[in-house]
């Protein structure tokens, strides 16, 4: 019987979950990136995945009749369930794709997760269809390396949705150890790498074969009758078009590796395999940061095919991560994979393309996360004669008095070449400072309780130990609590490293035994720039402007008893908190006319009247309701008040200026003789009258107020959201799962303290010393 119908079910299943999978992991990535990426991304991947599941429900309707249906009942019934089950997928996820928003981003990121996971439960057939292949090592005699490729990975079908991931194409494979030991630690490492072309199809398909295979190869007798059903398959490929090229590998760091020595550290060195040759990097003892700074050369590496298909798709590059031990083997950390950048001999070797950037690559070890590696691969292909070398970028001045320390089993490398400066971050002296502050909440380790703990801060490899808490039920505060380190960091943003927070009990016997590790991916968020005095001023000077834009009642008047001619400089006069003239000073010979003694004695009666009146109306009578009201009403006239101002300075574009209607032309000597040639008695009379406290009749709210806020606390910016000070770091133990339960268990406690990135020496002229560690 004819079982293919089974495995191109399987294969186009398999390639739109291997889409929707790349597309969650790049909308994860973008989650903490630009706001509003990660929700276009998670919609273009539904929409992709709806196309997508469509497309699926074509190809199959369409080949129902077709040859390679399968003839068991379960086979009908199972096109039927994936039909139904990808069609309703796709429908949900063109609904879902509506209704993804900024808010709601968290739950439709696992509603399409759930979809991932309904698809991969399709991909399996439940009945046999061809027997996989195994791929065997053998070394005198016994069997020391396998790989099992399942069929259905390299059948061939002329619809490209339906062929194999590894069929008609040259693929990279890693074997493994058979029986239990390729399980665990021991199955971690590469056993073998196979570079291997594989082909599975009908006879009357066997033509196409070739279409996979690397251009520039000789044609021989059997490729050119590859088309006759009974000719026989070629034996050997001979390849005339080959080209040499030099690897240049720059590795200059890795991140949040894996711990691997009892202390939670590890001592890390990378080994990078390209084809059949190896190189080792310097290890870097007890860190989970190693900043290697390392340039590996490759000199001579020959590959075949045609230059566009080097370009297009270049070898692969293995980097592994061990932690080299001094008794035994070293132990696997993780690996990466990479594809370098080609440069050809006739390209030019100039911006943008060269030199390349540094790249995040993720390190795995087996099926989980191992930390991260930021490193990058030139392939310069160099000409065949040795004259024309010349043209290869120069090679950066060697590291001095260092070597690269050459492991055991492996021949001595040279001298140590750093990465070059266009390629490298670009490197300032920062200084890292730290408020250790105290412990909180710290669970038992190994059924001990932690007495004695201490908090190391680990950045770029180097290390800042805080002072030991002696008793921490007593007393779980730091006694020394600001320390500081200064260090080389990059500039860029892309590539600062990540900062790791470890807590350690000390026990006896100098024994150090690890409590748990907070990890902070990137500094930036940390990064404090002082402001110098010329700068301070400026945003003083900034900040009671905005103040005085948004007071209550923006316009600016002059005060209206004073006549214009005391304005100097066309300058206006704001209006003063305390009066010109005291209260208890009584005005006289103001005018022609003298007050006699029968008006001041009416006048202190009227004075004794008044300060009575407001005794009765002090705040000690008035209830709390009272004060409230009139607090709440005030705060809707300020409201008003407000709405009014912007609604002006909407229309006028500029803050209004109120200024008397007196023309300011004249001079203050004119105005003077004027004054004294119109101004009779009862002018005199009028202005006496104005100016005496006698014509004060309005009453004054003297009700005690308080400040209400139209919103919580928390939301104003006054309060901070009620935040403290000190930062919480929550101290983590175990696996993460990913389980926001399970997750919330792996807490072991709380570290207290504060933490400010700058560049180091300060400006001379700053003035913020809190920095620097005194107390502010």
């Amino acid at each position: 019987p004819d079982y293919r119908r089974r495995m191109y079910n399987s294969n186009i299943i398999n390639k739109i979950v291997e889409k929707l999978e790349e597309g969650l992991a790049e909308v994860q990535g973008l989650v903490e990136g630009e706001e509003g990426a990660a929700e276009r991304q998670l919609r273009s991947v539904l929409e992709e995945l709806s196309v997508s599941c469509a497309r699926y429900s074509s190809i199959t309707r369409g080949a129902g009749s077709g040859p390679g249906i399968g003839k068991t009942k379960l086979d009908k019934e199972r096109m039927k369930l994936c039909q139904r089950d990808i069609e309703s997928v796709g429908n949900m996820a063109r609904n879902l794709k509506a209704l993804v928003t900024k808010h709601s981003f968290k739950d439709r990121y696992k509603t399409a997760q759930s979809y991932l996971q309904k698809l991969k439960f399709l991909i399996e057939d439940p009945q046999h269809s061809l027997p996989d292949v195994f791929i065997w090592v053998i070394s005198n005699g016994k069997r020391t390396a396998y790989q099992r490729i399942p069929a259905r990975d390299l059948i061939y079908s002329i619809v490209d949705e339906e062929s194999g991931r590894h069929c008609g194409r040259v693929f990279t494979m890693f074997l493994k150890l058979p029986g239990k030991k390729g399980l665990g630690p021991s199955g971690w490492a590469i056993q073998c790498k196979l570079q291997i072309f594989m082909w599975l199809g009908l006879i009357k398909h066997k033509k196409n074969f070739v279409n996979g295979l690397t251009k520039g190869y000789e044609i021989s007798h059997e490729i050119r009758s590859a088309e006759r059903p009974r000719a026989m398959p070629p034996s050997v490929i001979h390849y005339t078009s080959k080209f040499s090229f030099q690897l240049r590998a720059y590795m200059y760091q890795a991140r949040s590796l894996i711990g691997s020595d009892a202390s939670g550290l590890s001592d890390p060195f990378a080994r990078v395999i390209v084809g059949e040759y190896c190189k080792t990097t310097q290890v870097i003892d007890e860190t989970l940061s190693p900043t290697w700074d390392e340039l590996l050369v490759f000199d001579e590496i020959l590959i075949y095919g045609t230059k566009e298909e080097i370009k297009n798709d270049p070898l692969t590059i293995i980097i592994e991560i061990f932690d080299q031990d001094k008794v035994g083997k070293s132990e696997f950390i993780g690996r990466a994979l990479a594809k370098p950048h080609v440069k050809l001999l006739e390209e030019p070797y100039e911006k943008p393309e060269f030199p390349p950037s540094l790249e995040w690559y993720e390190i795995s070890r087996g099926p989980e996360h191992a930390g991260e590696l930021l490193a990058t691969f030139e392939l310069l292909q160099i000409a065949s004669s040795v004259r024309d070398r010349t043209e290869l970028p120069e090679l950066p001045p060697h590291k001095e008095n260092l070597h690269t320390p050459h492991l055991p089993g492996e021949p001595e490398s040279g001298p140590l070449l750093p990465v070059p400066r266009g390629i490298r971050p670009t490197l300032a002296k920062y200084r890292i400072e730290v408020l250790f502050w105290g412990l909180r909440d710290l669970k038992r380790v190994h059924l001990m309780t932690v007495d004695k703990p201490r908090v190391d801060i680990e950045c770029a490899g180097h290390i800042l130990y805080s002072s030991v808490i002696q008793n921490a039920k007593k007393n779980p505060n730091f006694s020394t609590p600001v320390k500081f380190l200064e260090l080389e960091l990059p500039e860029q943003e892309l590539y600062r490293p990540p900062l790791t927070i470890r807590c350690v009990d000390c026990r006896s016997f100098g024994r150090f035994t690890l409590v748990g590790t907070h990890m902070i991916n990137s500094i930036h968020k940390y990064m404090f720039t002082p402001l110098t005095k010329r700068e301070r001023e400026a945003e003083e000077r900034k900040r009671s402007l905005q103040q005085l834009q948004n007071e209550d009642g923006n316009e600016v008047q002059p005060p209206q008893n004073v006549p214009l001619n005391n304005m100097a400089n066309g300058g206006i006069m704001v209006k003063e908190n305390a009066p010109l003239l005291n209260k208890e000073t009584i005005i006289v010979n103001y005018g022609t006319n003298q007050i006699s003694a029968k008006d001041i004695k009416t006048e202190t009666n009227r004075k004794r009247k008044q300060s009575v009146e407001e005794f009765d109306e002090d705040d000690e009578n008035r209830d709390w309701w009272t004060k409230y009201f009139a607090s709440v009403e005030a705060m809707i006239e300020e409201s008003k008040e407000k709405r009014k101002e912007k609604q002006l300075q909407l229309t006028n574009c500029s803050l209004p200026i109120h200024v008397d209607s007196v023309s300011t032309q004249h001079s203050p000597v004119a105005d003077n003789k004027m004054n004294k040639a119109k101004l009779g008695q009862s002018a005199a009379a009028k202005i006496v009258a104005k100016l005496s406290p006698k014509s004060v009749r309005r009453k004054v709210d003297k009700t005690a107020k308080m400040k209400i806020y139209p919103s919580e606390l928390e939301c104003q910016p006054v309060f901070n959201g009620f935040s403290e000070w000190l930062l919480t770091f929550e101290l983590y133990r175990g696996k993460k799962t990913g389980d926001d339960v399970e997750d919330e268990n792996r807490i072991v406690g709380i570290f207290k303290g504060a933490i400010k990135v700058y560049k180091w020496p300060l400006p001379k002229d700053v003035e913020d010393h809190t920095i620097m560690g005194l107390d502010p």
